[in-house]
């Protein structure tokens, strides 16, 4: 749909936004964040995705140990 200069808008946008708000909700559902337990001191913390099993200061330690011994991906 395209609307053109010094034409008055389509009178029905509030449906569009409201079926596309549903389609991406469909689509790209929200991934909220789960608590999980750090596999490296156990503690618990918000985890973004299900890849996320070390918590933040243990992913930094792992960080700074990797530049300490020279090792780079």
């Amino acid at each position: 749909m395209s609307i053109k200069k010094n034409q008055p808008a389509p009178q029905n946008v509030e449906h569009l936004i409201e079926e596309n708000s549903y389609f991406f909700s469909l689509v790209r559902p929200t991934n909220s964040k789960k608590k999980r337990g750090c596999l490296k001191c156990g503690i618990v913390f918000l985890s973004a995705h299900y890849g996320n099993r070390v918590c933040g200061s243990c992913a930094a330690q792992n960080n700074r140990a990797s530049i300490r011994s020279g090792e780079s991906y």
